[in-house]
């Protein structure tokens, strides 16, 4: 089956410390639900803080109706069994958090919004009632953090909808879209999940290591100083960002505060056959095409919102321009970082939690986070593949530091020793100094089902983070979504700024194509 491929897990089980304590804590809750109980992980109590409470969106589309009844059994039947969709947080004594297992209703989880809910004239009515899920109140800490709104709207892409609000604190984005995929099926074998792209494996490969082989040796070596180099150069520039550098104000900076602020959200569909011929254009990744179709894309957007301003300000003040000096220079003195999210664990294939489901495995789980700072490349560039190739530097340089391990661990570590409203101001500083998130999502290669409803798109993105923009690429059945989040407020234009970006990626298709004839 396709989607055994990639790696499987270690079964892993939780052990609680058998203290007088926790044992008392632990028989207190087993008398009154009578479940048993697993240590809440360091990063789900920082999510759960009210600076850094943040929820995972993901629009599901259907090609038909959805029978609300049948949606409810379905469920109960897959993503209820698993743990954590089956649990509340609970608090002993002494302070210590735990997951506890309950019984869910599943009538209190499923939302079916009014017609007045929805406003009929909007051409993304489905995006703005999700959008709208922003400025929802809390969810209710005596059930389990999730919920599922059902639309039987008709959008352009889809003949209904499905929104999940899903807390942070249950998991990860590869987590959630995981134990998702493993409660689909493919449409073309309905007995089998439908096949994902398998987990590539990068090293040396087995001549270099052959005992005795000094050119392995060297390698080894280069690469372990690489690492080492690499690693301080990044860890580096993290810790300036937490001592308060912060990237250039611009018309998508946000501040403190801009994660309550009210959401829009804007889609587009592009084609991964365009990204690949740019990739191999440049002997890159989907990953580099992406971050240069961002770089070049907000370069845009921020060139023609500084052209706007320069002229205001010139018919205010005569020719004095708000920023000074020529519109190249403007873009090229702009420092932007995005945070990418890199998750340490190994990813859990589908099959894996398709069985944790039934209770025969116990995958890990969890939010295994770590921040890699990412600086877009906001220079004006004549060949649109030098955006690319700039990306591909980065990200090259990235792969060979242990950034992301440093910064998961000195969270950990922060949080054990100091507590968690030390941890969130770290992780906080980190992300308010920023610009932007991205994410890159991976979805199944063929049409897939959701309890016997064939699935038209996926839209994924996250509330409460405190930036203004967050953008996510996500694949399915060979075509790409990109999903642009912003707080109006501040990003009042979201559909310019996602047409730059499409935009960016034609031109370095046709760039491409141009070297190949």
């Amino acid at each position: 089956m396709a989607s055994e491929e990639g790696i499987r897990l270690r079964a892993i089980r939780t052990k609680v410390a058998d203290t007088d304590a926790t044992t008392a804590g632990r028989d207190a809750y087993d008398g009154e639900i009578g479940q048993e109980m697993e240590p809440v992980t360091p990063a789900g109590r920082m999510f759960m803080q009210p600076n850094l409470s943040c929820c995972i969106v993901c629009i599901i589309g259907f090609k038909n109706g959805i029978n609300v009844a049948a949606m409810k059994k379905g469920l109960e039947e897959t993503i209820v069994q698993h743990k954590r969709f089956s649990s509340v947080m609970k608090q002993d004594e002494n302070g210590s958090k735990y997951w506890v297992r309950t019984k869910v209703n599943i009538d209190d989880h499923i939302v079916v919004p009014p017609a007045s809910a929805i406003n009929p004239e909007s051409s993304n009515k489905i995006e703005d009632y999700a959008a709208e899920l922003a400025l929802a109140l809390p969810f209710d800490q005596s059930r389990p953090l999730w919920e599922l709104h059902i639309l039987n709207v008709k959008s352009a892409d889809a003949a209904a909808s499905a929104i999940f609000r899903i807390h942070h604190s249950l998991g990860d984005g590869i987590s959630i879209m995981s134990l998702f995929l493993a409660s689909t099926r493919s449409v073309s074998n309905p007995i089998s999940l439908p096949s994902v792209q398998p987990l590539s494996t990068e090293g040396f490969n087995s001549n270099e290591r052959r005992a005795g082989s000094m050119y392995y040796y060297f390698s080894l070596f280069r690469w372990t100083c690489i690492t080492i180099w690499c690693t301080l150069v990044e860890v580096g520039k993290f810790l300036l960002l937490l001592l308060g550098v912060k990237d250039s104000q611009t018309a998508l900076k946000g501040s403190i505060g801009v994660g309550r602020l009210a959401k829009s959200i804007s889609t587009a569909n592009i084609g991964l056959d365009d990204m690949r011929i740019v990739k191999n254009a440049v002997g890159g990744t989907v990953n580099d095409v992406f971050l240069g179709i961002v770089s070049s894309g907000i370069r845009r957007y921020l060139q023609q919102h500084a052209d706007k301003l320069a002229i205001h300000s010139s018919n205010n003040q005569g020719n004095h321009p708000v920023y000074g000096g020529t519109k190249e220079a403007v873009a090229a003195r702009i420092s932007i970082q995005d945070k990418c999210i890199d998750v340490l664990r190994i990813r859990a294939t589908s099959l894996e939690l398709s069985t944790m489901m039934q209770g025969g495995s116990q995958a890990r789980w969890g939010n295994s986070i770590g921040y890699v700072l990412t600086p877009l490349c906001m220079k004006k560039h004549d060949d649109p593949l030098d955006y690319v190739r700039k990306a591909k530097e980065t990200i090259d340089r990235k792969k060979c530091s242990l950034e992301a391990i440093f910064t998961y661990w000195s969270a950990q570590l922060i949080l054990k020793l100091v507590g968690a409203e030390a941890a969130v101001n770290m992780s906080y500083n980190a992300l308010v100094h920023t610009t932007l998130a991205l994410s890159n999502m991976i979805g199944p290669l063929e049409e897939a089902m959701f309890f016997g409803n064939p699935i038209t798109d996926i839209v994924p993105t996250v509330f409460g983070q405190p930036q203004a923009l967050c953008i996510h690429l996500q694949s399915y059945m060979g075509k790409a979504k990109l999903v642009v989040t912003v707080a109006k407020d501040i990003i009042p234009d979201p559909d310019i700024l996602l047409q730059h970006i499409v935009y960016s990626l034609e031109d370095m298709k046709q760039a491409a194509c141009a070297r190949t004839h």
